[in-house]
């Protein structure tokens, strides 16, 4: 068995899938492939994968063919967490993507690089919290702050009985500050623990992901993670 990541690739253009195979296979990772939405949940249900490059739009030509967002709902049913990017020429599928539960979205054409990153990056966030999950002592599953609930196993965060919809980079934020807090860490510190890997980039990339958290979590600037001019920041108990 292959320790690569697996990335299973939903696209119903032969082309559009064998080019995406290509690409992510030289990346490294172990490419899966189904050109419909029934092929796509046989193959979860077979071998789930780590990461699914989905489709918005699967067999346009057949109105009775499971489409990418049927294909989303029904991997939102499963008991583990497998993060969805969706894959759309159609910008006004974006927010019905993103509002069904898929992590990020990725427009025709794509960029490989920014494709790459991106795949990279959600899967070093889903390893952290799922880090963040096993270290949970006690058999505590949740952290509190306030009213805020960060659940690790099921990677929601609720504030005050609301669902909120944090990406997985962001919640992986959240949830190691809320394991480490009234400490103060550099933004530096920050991508090594919350990213996972060699960043490649500006480091300013935490102020944005910060900032993001707060707007979602309703907070003021400096209300429970402050930050640490010219340094970082920390969260308060």
């Amino acid at each position: 068995m292959s320790d690569r990541p697996a990335i299973l690739i939903v696209e119903d253009e032969d082309a559009i899938r064998s080019a995406l195979a290509t690409l992510l296979g030289r990346a490294g990772f172990d490419v899966r492939d189904a050109a419909s939405g029934v092929d796509a949940v046989t193959s979860i249900r077979d071998a789930a994968p780590d990461l699914i490059l989905l489709d918005v739009v699967l067999n346009e030509s057949d109105p009775n063919a499971m489409g990418g967002l049927d294909v989303l709902r029904r991997v939102r049913t499963l008991e583990r967490f497998i993060p969805v990017i969706m894959l759309t020429s159609y910008t006004e599928w974006q927010l019905e993507s993103l509002g069904q539960g898929a992590i990020a979205f990725v427009t025709k054409p794509w960029d490989a690089n920014a494709l790459i990153l991106q795949i990279r990056t959600t899967l070093s966030a889903i390893q952290q919290v799922r880090k963040e999950s096993q270290q949970a002592a006690n058999n505590h599953d949740t952290l509190k702050i306030g009213d805020i609930d960060i659940d690790l196993i099921r990677y929601r965060v609720t504030r005050a009985g609301q669902e909120l919809d944090l990406t997985p980079i962001e919640f992986a934020l959240l949830a190691f500050l809320a394991r480490n807090p009234n400490r103060e860490w550099t933004r530096e510190q920050l991508l090594n623990q919350v990213w996972g890997y060699e960043w490649v980039g500006y480091d300013r990339t935490v102020d944005r992901h910060i900032a993001s958290v707060r707007r979602k979590l309703r907070l003021q600037r400096d209300e429970m993670i402050e930050t640490i001019h010219g340094t970082g920041y920390r969260l308060v108990l």
